[in-house]
């Protein structure tokens, strides 16, 4: 081989090895795919009548709900429970269905969902008397939710401003033209409490019946929580609203 040839064929090698060297500095690794977060496939809203006439648990009770009681039997007074309904959401963060209680009584259900980090779930649960009139939608849930927000603002702002009044009136006299203006202002607040109290600021539609569970937890996905309880007039017997956020797949677990 000539040195002419062996130059041309180092020269082509060099620039061979430089291309493979740019193509390895600048080609990464795809990133990594990121996790979905789990979801449930849908929710299992079972309510029962807890009462201490029997001391049983009714064989129609799913299992889930009846394991949740047995498991909270030392927290509830009662000693039987009987299945009153129970419904099965299908995977909808805001939903609105009827459960019927005893004596064909029915309850109105607002159920808002969130998905939250570490495979769980942020739960609104509403329930309450429902008549012919009342028709409560999710949307009716959100300003419901936004008018309790209102109220308990007006409420922390009326207890900072009579703090700040005191210490005012102590430093500049009851007289002085600040003091006034915000003692004006506390009737103002004052006022505007009264018309939440009396219902005058509230949605019709959602607060014309009696509540009866209204309640904000959070929730994994696969577990059976008793929700709340709601003791029935002029009786020793309870409504007992539980909630199962079922995973895909259909199977349950309860968290120890």
């Amino acid at each position: 081989m000539s040195s002419l040839r062996f130059i041309r064929f180092a020269a082509a090698s060099a620039l061979v090895a430089a291309a493979a060297s740019a193509s390895a500095q600048t080609t990464s690794p795809p990133p990594p795919r990121a996790t979905e977060q789990p979801a449930p496939q849908g929710f299992s809203v079972v309510l029962v009548l807890g009462e201490n006439q029997s001391a049983s648990v009714a064989e129609n009770v799913p299992p889930a709900a009846r394991k949740a009681l047995a498991d909270m039997k030392d927290f509830l007074p009662y000693r039987g429970y009987r299945l009153l309904d129970a419904q099965w959401i299908l995977g909808s963060q805001r939903s609105s269905s009827r459960l019927r209680g005893p004596d064909d009584q029915e309850y109105q259900l607002a159920l808002k969902t969130t998905q939250i980090s570490g495979g769980r779930v942020s739960v609104t649960f509403q329930m309450q008397e429902a008549s012919a009139l009342t028709v409560v939608t999710a949307r009716d849930a959100d300003e419901a939710a936004a008018r309790r927000a209102a109220e308990m603002e007006l409420q922390a702002r009326l207890g900072r401003l009579q703090a700040e009044v005191a210490a005012m009136k102590q430093r500049l006299g009851e007289k002085h033209a600040n003091v006034l203006a915000a003692a004006a202002e506390i009737e103002n607040l004052k006022t505007r409490l009264a018309e939440f109290e009396s219902g005058e600021a509230r949605p019709r539609n959602l607060f014309g019946s009696r509540s009866v569970i209204d309640t904000t937890f959070s929730m994994d996905i696969g577990e059976t929580v008793v929700v709340g309880t709601s003791r029935m007039r002029g009786g020793d017997k309870a409504l007992i609203a539980l909630l199962t956020a079922v995973p895909r797949g259909g199977a349950t677990t309860r968290k120890e």
